[in-house]
Order: structure tokens, then C-alpha cells, then sequence
């Protein structure tokens, strides 16, 4: 219906591929009346419109049973003169029974929005209602009713006389029973043009796939396994299996699961199922537009248009996502202050006309981007070197758009023309002039590595001129490097400064002590110079940005609910409080495990130091008896008389003994504790399912508070950890 633009590429959004219209035979609510132009029609509409842009998704599609009715009037109703208008895309559907062994099973089909309404007619007319043996139609569907016997229509709550004598009854009862015949079902998808038609099956959902028994029913079950793109589901182990990722429910089992597949992902999505307009909030059976069962949200990373759907189905595992929120958009929300929200250049004003160049450029860009493509000349490295610019990249001498015999010309012009503006996602901006290039004291917050600097790095290494690239590859090394290995060092000369210091020692221990001394006094003054204050200053104001950022984003503490849980929901909340301090001791004496074996590394690397400083102190006093031996003989004295020299090693020998055995142990209980991890995450997802809504959600409201804390608690730090707010006394 209408195609949400974004220049932003794909994004995460909700989508909801199953909702109901007052066309559907189970709609709750106010129905449409036969006469598809009456008022009461077009305010149902209008309804429905302010109804689907107030909800949050940004994508619906309509799935009412046997009938296009409720799209039909949406599109004639948004043709009108004063019809509102309609912000989100809207795919038509159709949700249909076929004919299955033993259980009634339900079956959708999603159409682009651009198909045209004779193809839809036309596939309504593929499909053979079984019995009657009529294409689907609401005279097949009355007939069908008629049809069959008084048993059947009792079973469902029908009177044979009503049937008889009113069609409304007659196709209500109709839309009740009938089922469609399956060969039809699956040639009629095969016969729209143009690809327009997407088969959608619920799998372990109301009336799904799961319910057929495939070992005795194994061809029909796998013939719908494997003519359909999308299935409905909301559990995690299934939702894995369909698009082949591996978690601890499936692993036993997702290899056969994904052969009967074809070794084809599928896309897995949960729809909301909504019969009515508004639902009540937290009430799974009064749900309206958007509202998931059970939080499972349906989150899908492509445009919000039938050819972004076809894209999630080609890469279901990158591009669809089930839950609260995907693990990107959690990100971003935590950390606002390292992602760009867009740039923008335009031209200073007054500025005579010499040319629009860049001006009233503006870029949105996606926080997934990671290439930029395009012809020679197209703009890729002005771009590159604008956001490098505007994001203090050290990197000035290699900018190639923005330099003096391009872009800024002899005489800055044009560059100086233009006002270059970095937004961030925590709402902070970066604006400057393209000819000013940043002062030494202000944080990096991009890093650039433009082609010169490459090309520098690698031909000066090789032809011995710079060691630019050893230095860059030792930063690389450096920064993959763990606390047990680094032991408090700030960089990779540091670490390399402690690791040979003894050796070191070695060579000249008063040229190492002179060359420390000087190291103290020129870090010193460094450190006493404005722009070291200043730099220092601006990182701590970008640590306190981070830390206002998380505490915007606090969860706000959800009470305990009130309402009287059933004995296996009261178990289960029991055992989820259990399981939760379980974890969150586990948690504890993880990170107790780590700062012991950092610890240990420590003892470790002591005892080597201190073994070898004791060697240097033997060979220092056996070099001092030789050389003092002369000296001695003249004065008739001997070594012991003036020095002594008494060592013992077996106390750090001990230590050191008991140093490996320390670190087996923890590794063992670090896998211990992993494993009764695993399995208290896996009783509590399962313990989770058996809450009712507000229990669950307070459930999740206690694990968010407790991750909250979590990065909280890594932002404020504490005296000895490097780049954390409390760890400020370099400030």
C-alpha cells in the first residue's frame, strides 16, 4: 500500500505478518456490512488505518479467513478523497484450512502489495474446497454447509434448520468446516505471477504443522515442510532450527530437522493474531495491532516492501530476530556515544555562489554500515574524509579529498566555504569548518586508515624507511590481548618493558635505571603540559556522556505482581527466584575466579623476577670477590670479613610450585560453573513458559535491572581499572 522510504538501507522494525480485518469470519467486533461502499464500511476502515499507524509495527499483513474482502475495502477506501492516511506498509494475505490427516491445519498465504486484484481473484478460484469440489468462493462455502451432515454442524455448534434457511448462518458454518483441498493449495501459490505469492504455515502455533504426524503422515508433512518460505513459531530451539543456527534445545536434532528442509532456511516469524483493533495490554487473548503473544516480537532487518521480505527469507538467521529487541538495537541503546546518527555539509552563509558542491548533503547513515560503493568521482572519499574530520582523525596528512591541491585549494577555497556537522546517536554533534582541521587535544572518536597511510605503513616497512607499520601492528596485537597476559600494562611497549625487564637487567642494570629515571621524568613532563589536561579532560567528559547515556536508559523497576498465581506457576516463579540467585552467585565467582587467576598470573611472573634478580645478586657478589680480591690480599682481609651474602629460594619455590595446581583448579571450576550455567538458563526458559504475562514480565524486568547493573558497574569501574569513571585520578 504504501512503501516506507529510508535512506538508511535496511533497518531493524517490527513486522507483523498476521492480523485480522473486520472482512474475517472470527473478527471481534463491529463486521463489515455486505454493501462494500456503505459508511459504516469506510468509518470501519478509517478505523483500522488509525489503528495500524498508531501501533508500533511498521509492517502488517492481512491474514482473514477464505476472503481478500477486508483488503479490497482498505485499497477502495484509501482512493477516496478524505480517507486518512495510511503510514505503514500493508501486505494483503489470506488464511485458509487444508485438508490434512487426523488434525485441523491452518495455512497462509502473503502476497506483495502490488499484486493485482485479478490475480488475487484468480487465486481464489485455484483453490478446491474439498467435498463440494468447487474453487473457494462464498457459494462453495454455503454449499458446503448444506452438504454435509447434521453431525458435523452439531459438532461445531450448528443447527441443520438455521442452515437451511439463512446463508449467513450457512456461511458461517461454511468457514467453520471447510477445508481445501492441498494439491490445490500449493499449485495455486505456484500459479501468481511474478513471484507474488509467499507460502506462510504455522508450525507449532494454533492449528500447525507440528500437529500432523510426520512419521505416519511423512509426505504430506514434508511436501508443506518444503513448499514454505516462512513458518510461525515462538520457540527459541525451533525459531534456530528453521534458520539453521545451533542452540543447546536443538543440537541434538537440527541436522535431520534442517535435511527435511532441504538444507533451506526458513524465515520464523510470530504474529500477533489480532482479531480486533486495540487489545488490552498483558491479556494474550484480547490481543489488538501489535500486540505479540508473550513478548515474542518479530523483528525483521530489511526495507519495509514485499522485495525486503523476500531478502529476510534469503538470509533468515542475519535478517529476522524473535524477542524483546535484536542484540544491535540493545547495543546501540548502550552505547549511544559510539555510533554516528548522520553527517551533514552545507555552505556558509553569504558565501557567494561558486558552485552548490556539497551543500545540503545530508547522510543518515546505518549503524551496520560497513562499505561504501560507487564509480570514480563519486563522492566515496569525500565522505570518508569528511566524517574523518569531523571525528578528529589523526590522519590529516593523508586525507586525499580534503587536502591543499584538491578540495582545499591553494587558498583553502573551496573548503572554506563549507560547514561540516557529525551527529551522534546520543545526540551530541561535531561541527567544523573543511578547511580546519582538528586540535591535537581533542578525543579520536574515528579512526581512519585512508589508502595513504596503508600504502605508507606497508612500502616504508618494506623498504626499511618507517617502522610506522610495526608500531601499528604491535597496537593490533596489543588490543587482543587479555588482562592475565597484559598485567596492568597500558600498551604494547609497556607489556614488552615487563616481560624483558629481567633480561634487561642483565645487559647494564645502571643504564636501565637511568633510562627508567628518564622515562618518569619526561612522562612527567608530558603530563604537565596543557593539551595532556586537556585531553585527559575531554575523555572524562566523554566517560560521564556514556554513563548519562546508560542512565537514561534505566528499566524502571516493575512490582512483583500481586494476582494470585496457580500452585505450578507459584513452583515455578519459586524456582526462577532459586535459578536467579544461582546465576547471579555463579556471576560473582566468576569474576572472583578471574581476579584470582589474574592473581596467580601475578605470582607467577614474581617468582620468575625475583629468581632472576637473585642470580644477578649472586653474580654481583661473586664479580665484586674477584674484583675486590686484590685489594683484600693487601690488606689481609678476607670476603667474609667485610661482606655477606645469604640467600633462600625455597619459600618462593614453594609458591611457585602451588601456582599451576591454583590455576588447574580454577579452570576446573570455571567449566564447572559454565555447565550448571547452561543448564539453570535452560530450566529457567523452560520454568518462564508455565508464568502467566505480568509474571514473566517481571521476570525479564529483574534480569534487565541485573545487566543494567552490569554495565553500569563496568562504566564506573574502580581505582585500579584502566579508562573507567572511578579510576580518575589522572584527572
Amino acid at each position: 500500500m504504501t512503501s516506507e522510504r529510508t535512506e538508511r538501507g535496511s533497518e531493524w522494525r517490527k513486522w507483523d505478518l498476521h492480523i485480522h480485518t473486520p472482512a474475517s469470519f472470527h473478527w471481534t467486533g463491529q463486521k463489515f456490512d455486505p454493501d462494500p461502499t456503505s459508511k459504516a464500511n469506510a468509518a470501519l476502515v478509517d478505523e483500522m488505518i488509525n489503528a495500524l499507524n498508531e501501533a508500533e509495527p511498521a509492517v502488517f499483513a492481512l491474514m482473514d479467513y477464505w476472503t481478500f474482502d477486508g483488503w479490497f475495502a482498505l485499497k477502495r477506501r484509501l482512493s477516496e478523497a478524505g480517507a486518512p492516511k495510511l503510514m505503514k506498509t500493508v501486505f494483503p494475505g489470506i488464511e485458509l484450512r487444508l485438508a490434512a490427516p487426523t488434525v485441523r491445519l491452518n495455512a497462509h498465504v502473503l502476497f506483495s502489495d502490488d499484486v493485482a486484484d485479478q490475480n488475487l481473484l484468480d487465486f481464489k478460484s485455484a483453490l478446491q474446497v474439498e467435498i463440494v469440489a468447487r474453487p473457494l468462493s462464498d457459494a462453495s462455502l454455503i454449499e458446503l454447509a448444506r452438504k454435509v451432515g447434521e453431525d458435523k454442524l452439531k459438532h461445531h455448534g450448528f443447527k441443520k434448520a438455521d442452515i437451511d434457511s439463512d446463508d449467513s448462518q450457512a456461511l458461517l458454518a461454511g468457514s467453520t468446516i471447510a477445508e481445501i483441498n492441498c494439491e490445490s493449495y500449493k499449485l495455486a501459490i505456484e500459479k501468481v505471477p511474478s513471484g507474488q505469492a509467499v507460502g506462510f504455515m504455522p508450525f507449532d502455533t494454533s492449528d500447525g504443522l507440528a500437529e500432523v504426524k510426520w512419521r505416519d503422515h511423512y509426505a504430506y508433512f514434508l511436501g508443506l515442510f518444503k513448499t514454505s518460505p516462512i513458518f510461525e513459531s515462538r520457540n527459541t530451539d525451533l525459531r534456530g532450527a528453521f534458520v539453521n543456527e545451533t542452540t543447546p534445545g536443538n543440537a541434538k536434532w537440527i541436522k535431520h530437522f534442517q535435511a527435511g528442509l532441504g538444507n533451506v532456511p526458513r524465515l520464523v516469524v510470530s504474529g500477533s493474531d489480532a482479531h480486533r483493533f486495540k487489545g488490552t495490554k498483558g491479556d494474550n487473548d484480547k490481543r489488538g495491532y501489535g500486540d505479540y503473544p508473550s513478548g515474542k516480537v518479530t523483528w525483521i532487518k530489511a526495507d519495509p516492501t514485499f522485495r525486503g521480505l523476500l531478502q529476510a527469507i534469503m538470509e533468515p538467521a542475519k535478517r529476522s530476530f524473535i524477542g524483546e529487541r535484536p542484540q544491535k538495537l540493545s547495543e546501540i541503546a548502550e552505547n549511544k556515544t559510539f555510533f554516528i546518527d548522520e553527517i551533514e555539509v552545507k555552505k556558509n552563509a553569504g558565501v557567494p555562489a561558486t558552485g552548490t558542491w556539497l551543500d545540503g548533503c545530508k547522510l543518515p547513515l546505518n549503524p551496520d554500515l560497513v562499505a561504501i560503493i560507487g564509480n570514480k568521482g563519486s563522492g566515496k572519499s569525500a565522505l570518508a574524509d569528511v566524517i574523518a574530520l569531523l571525528g578528529n582523525s589523526r590522519q590529516k596528512a593523508h586525507f586525499s579529498f580534503l587536502k591543499k591541491d584538491r578540495f582545499r585549494g591553494k587558498s583553502g577555497e573551496p573548503a572554506r566555504h563549507f560547514i561540516g556537522t557529525l551527529s551522534w546517536c546520543d545526540s551530541s554533534s561535531e561541527q567544523r569548518n573543511l578547511n580546519d582541521d582538528p586540535s591535537s587535544d581533542k578525543v579520536e572518536l574515528v579512526r581512519y586508515i585512508p589508502q595513504g597511510h596503508f600504502e605508507e605503513l606497508c612500502n616504508e616497512h618494506v623498504s626499511g624507511r618507517s617502522n610506522a607499520f610495526e608500531r601499528e601492528l604491535r597496537a593490533v596485537i596489543f588490543s587482543h590481548a587479555g588482562e592475565s597476559i597484559r598485567l596492568g600494562a597500558l600498551d604494547f611497549d609497556q607489556l614488552i618493558e615487563q616481560q624483558e625487564s629481567s633480561f634487561r637487567d642483565q645487559l647494564s642494570e645502571f643504564r636501565k635505571d637511568l633510562k627508567k629515571l628518564n622515562e618518569e621524568i619526561a612522562g612527567i613532563e608530558d603530563q604537565l603540559q596543557p593539551e595532556m589536561k586537556r585531553a585527559l579532560q575531554e575523555l572524562l567528559t566523554q566517560k560521564k556522556k556514556q554513563i548519562d547515556e546508560l542512565v537514561k536508559i534505566k528499566p524502571e523497576a516493575v512490582p512483583k505482581p500481586a494476582e494470585e498465581l496457580s500452585p505450578e506457576q507459584q513452583d515455578a516463579a519459586a524456582a526462577l527466584d532459586t535459578i536467579a540467585t544461582k546465576l547471579k552467585d555463579l556471576e560473582q565467582r566468576a569474576n572472583a575466579n578471574a581476579a584470582s587467576e589474574s592473581l596467580l598470573a601475578r605470582k607467577l611472573k614474581a617468582t620468575q623476577n625475583l629468581r632472576e634478580r637473585m642470580r644477578l645478586l649472586e653474580r654481583t657478589y661473586k664479580q665484586f670477590q674477584e674484583e675486590a680480591a686484590k685489594e683484600l690480599e693487601v690488606l689481609g682481609l678476607k670476603v667474609g670479613d667485610i661482606a655477606n651474602l645469604s640467600l633462600n629460594s625455597q619459600p618462593i619455590d614453594q609458591i611457585a610450585t602451588s601456582i599451576p595446581v591454583d590455576q588447574e583448579a580454577l579452570k576446573a571450576v570455571a567449566a564447572k560453573d559454565v555447565v550448571e550455567k547452561v543448564k539453570l538458563q535452560s530450566d529457567q526458559a523452560a520454568l518462564n513458559a508455565k508464568l502467566n504475562a505480568p509474571q514473566l514480565l517481571y521476570q525479564n524486568n529483574l534480569k534487565s535491572l541485573e545487566d543494567w547493573s552490569v554495565k553500569h558497574s563496568e562504566l564506573i569501574g574502580a581505582s585500579d581499572a584502566p579508562e573507567t569513571f572511578t579510576n580518575k585520578s589522572v584527572y
